[in-house]
């Protein structure tokens, strides 16, 4: 799953391939289910197993972000955009995980490390792609439309902890930067997440909200 800096770009550059009106809501959505992990360096997975709609298979996962969508058309109608930067969020850990995480953890593998150690230094490796990231013209972009959007209560999230999160996000996430080259992942990961979207239906999903 990608941290939230590549999850603004992924965001960022799908934006009007998705119907996007609202930027600033949809963006803000795209960070929105990782609030739950603010504070601390992860929530339990019960707690972001809820923000994430998610199952550990992830067939079901799919169908159940389908469902979520279809059982909050209603209620989020006036907040659309959010509700679609939301499920982007989710549909996009999904994409990462197909289309970029194999090829981390095969790459990681060829440096010696093991099964226990993948988890961390994935998330290593994250952190020093970030750096790159969030200095991009596009992420000051990204940054600005966040601070704009409005949350409203999601999928166990409440707004306050989004608006909370989001200001983190914008202003801070020192903790989750290393300054340091990239290993690895270089901005054609993005694009294969992109790709990844497009191609497994991900991106239609989300257009016909």
């Amino acid at each position: 799953m990608p941290s939230s800096p590549v999850h603004l770009l992924l965001a960022y550059r799908m934006a009007d391939s998705l119907n996007v009106k609202n930027k600033a809501d949809f963006l803000l959505g795209a960070i929105a289910p990782d609030c739950v992990n603010y504070g601390q360096e992860q929530a339990s997975e019960k707690v972001r197993y809820t923000a994430h709609i998610r199952d550990k298979d992830y067939d079901i996962w799919k169908a159940k972000l389908k469902a979520f969508a279809v059982d909050n058309a209603e209620k989020f109608a006036d907040k659309k955009d959010f509700l679609r930067g939301y499920l982007f969020h989710c549909w996009s850990d999904i994409a990462w995980d197909e289309a970029v995480q194999p090829k981390i953890f095969e790459f990681l593998g060829t440096l010696g490390y093991g099964y226990d150690d993948m988890t961390k230094q994935k998330w290593q490796e994250l952190y020093r792609f970030n750096s790159l990231a969030v200095k991009s013209k596009e992420y000051a972009e990204c940054t600005e439309f966040v601070k704009q959007g409005k949350p409203v209560d999601i999928a166990g999230c409440s707004a306050e902890l989004i608006s909370k999160y989001a200001e983190y996000v914008a202003d801070d996430y020192r903790d989750k930067i290393l300054d340091e080259k990239p290993l690895f992942l270089n901005d054609a990961h993005i694009a294969a997440t992109v790709q990844q979207m497009n191609e497994a239906g991900y991106s239609e999903e989300l257009a016909k909200l």
